[in-house]
């Protein structure tokens, strides 16, 4: 590997290195790029395809892996300490984990959905001749299942769940303990939650509908966790059929989710019922911190606070800094303006169109886009403004990259006017191609903006050191 270190005009470190160079039937498969915060340790993967034989190749830390040809291709898996991937040489699959084969499986066995959590790996192996499926954890195999619906890892890979029937409606949850949750006629969606937690919400197999006073039949969920039964609601909102009772949100140890009971619109929360509302609850911010977390819900679009009413209205969207210290509020104006409001106290100026805001990770300083007649700008809390970018918005806005205290910033967009991909690092334009994704990577106790550049059939991976 070649790596070359450059000081630009503002005195910053980028440090490229060398990846591959693409042979005359090789291109940079884009979509199958994956650089992530979650590569910190890892560095870098780069996908290459071969035109010719229609096989593509791994480049993981310095060492290629491939060819393979797989009939269908997943993005290889990461987290802070390990990497995988599966795919197959014509009738031979392999499931590569930390360059290492955990497993080889001949026709009919195929492997897919291979997933990582700390130092735990799992995947699932179907019998095509049989068509039954084995979820292999950690070396072991689990089942066989006639039909999986699915399998979960917690954070830290330290738990695991399956989701299975053996028979039509009758659904269970099979644990890393032992521990059999179930029967349920559907289970609508499982979630790990920390430290050692779970929430799952399912159609009961029992008792499936309720009688209104109406007269009228609705299906009902149950909402449970690992500590019990939370409560039975109804499935459907007859006068809203926007309704949809797959909104479970979990962070850390929160977890919230809009509920029906007795037809009214209620929030649960941490097995708490907020409410009744007069809508549904549109935006949630769930803190990492158990019972931190913040919604916005009602005509009034009123912001409420671990679900007591809280201290402002008219709230269009709002971002809350790390610590939770602070809210920054966007308010619709009544003219072509909107309003930042901090905390409900502190006005921070008008702007055009409001497209979001957010705070750095681990900092009370802010950024925000707006759109105005001439193009998306950026501003930040301490009165610097950079724009106008040109940005195709017609597949949404791009979300702007933040470094510690807005210090250093990237954000990448297709150009409206010319079509093209760009990279801006700090305010200045990458000249190189660049492809895939950017990131923040650390190495050491120094951190980095990474992208990928395509120079000349060369594939680099650039680090600009952050301060």
């Amino acid at each position: 590997m070649i790596c070359s270190f450059i000081s630009n005009t503002y005195g910053q470190i980028l440090k490229k290195e060398k990846i591959y160079t693409l042979d005359k039937n090789e291109y940079v498969a884009h979509e199958e790029n994956s650089l992530g915060l979650y590569q910190d340790e890892l560095g870098y993967i780069v996908v290459t395809a071969d035109v010719k034989d229609f096989s593509r190749s791994y480049h993981i830390k310095g060492k290629k892996y491939g060819p393979f040809n797989r009939r269908e291709l997943a993005k290889p898996v990461f987290n802070y300490d390990n990497w995988g991937f599966i795919d197959s040489k014509d009738e031979t699959s392999y499931v590569i984990y930390t360059g290492k084969e955990l497993g080889v499986h001949e026709l009919p066995f195929y492997p897919v959905g291979l997933k990582i959590r700390g130092n735990s790996w799992a995947y699932v192996l179907i019998n095509q001749a049989e068509g039954t499926t084995e979820v292999v954890i950690n070396g072991k195999k689990r089942g066989p299942y006639l039909s999986l619906q699915n399998y979960h890892l917690s954070k830290n890979g330290k738990r695991w769940a399956i989701i299975y029937n053996n028979r039509p409606e009758e659904h269970y949850v099979v644990f890393d303990d032992g521990k059999t949750a179930g029967p349920y006629a559907e289970i609508i969606d499982f979630q790990f939650l920390e430290p050692n937690r779970w929430v799952l919400t399912a159609e009961p197999k029992d008792s499936p509908t309720k009688i209104l006073e109406g007269g009228q039949k609705v299906k009902q969920i149950i909402v449970e966790t690992s500590n019990g039964v939370v409560g039975t609601y109804e499935r459907e909102l007859l006068n809203n059929p926007n309704y949809d009772c797959d909104n479970l949100i979990a962070r850390g140890s929160n977890y919230g989710l809009n509920i029906i009971k007795d037809q009214k619109i209620y929030y649960l929360a941490n097995d708490e019922l907020y409410g009744p509302h007069e809508g549904l609850v549109q935006q949630v911010d769930m803190g990492k911190s158990y019972n931190r977390f913040n919604f916005v819900v009602g005509k009034e679009k009123r912001f409420y606070i671990k679900g007591e009413k809280g201290f402002s209205r008219n709230v269009e969207m709002f971002a809350v800094s790390d610590s939770r210290k602070n809210v920054a509020i966007i308010k619709r104006g009544s003219g072509i303006k909107d309003s930042l409001v901090m905390n409900d106290k502190y006005f921070k100026g008008l702007f055009d169109k409001i497209a979001y805001v957010k705070f750095a990770p681990q900092s009370e300083s802010w950024c925000l886009l707006s759109k105005s007649n001439n193009g998306y700008y950026l501003h930040f809390s301490n009165k610097k403004k950079q724009g106008p970018f040109n940005i195709d918005d017609s597949r949404g806005v791009p979300q702007v990259m933040l470094g510690k205290n807005c210090e250093n910033w990237a954000m990448t967009y297709k150009d409206s006017k010319s079509n093209e991909i760009k990279l801006i690092v700090n305010g200045q334009e990458k000249k190189d191609k660049f492809i895939g994704n950017i990131a923040i990577t650390s190495e050491a106790d120094k951190e980095y903006f990474s992208w990928f550049s395509l120079e000349d059939k060369t594939v680099f991976l650039n680090k600009l050191l952050l301060k």
